[in-house]
């Protein structure tokens, strides 16, 4: 018998259980990710860059008619129909129909 309070194959054991969760913990933490909360017109960063749920509601100068968060480079999921992920929000989700200063046009 070893003087070691753990046995080699208790330690073999919990770090085979360990690895197994690792996967689930994947899982658990992308169902988080698509779990954002929108973007409220009232935030500070959303405010700073004139976004507004509504492209149409903007009256920024650069806003050009048929510019929305569906068609800019930066909505980073264009199949998100209704709300979706923008590189300039980042753990918000912004509208499709949207519009912020930041638009760029996708390519």
């Amino acid at each position: 018998m070893s003087d070691h309070p753990i046995s080699r194959r208790k330690f073999l054991k919990a770090g085979t259980c360990g690895l197994a969760a690792v996967p689930v913990a994947g899982l658990v933490w992308s169902g988080n990710a698509q779990a954002q909360e929108r973007l409220k017109e009232n935030d500070p960063s959303a405010q700073a860059l004139d976004y507004v749920h509504n492209a149409a509601d903007s009256d920024h100068a650069d806003y050009q008619q048929g510019q929305t968060c569906l068609n800019c480079d930066l909505y980073t999921d264009p199949n998100a129909k209704d709300w979706g992920p923008c590189a300039v929000f980042p753990g918000k989700l912004v509208a499709a129909e949207g519009w912020c200063s930041a638009y760029v046009p996708r390519s």
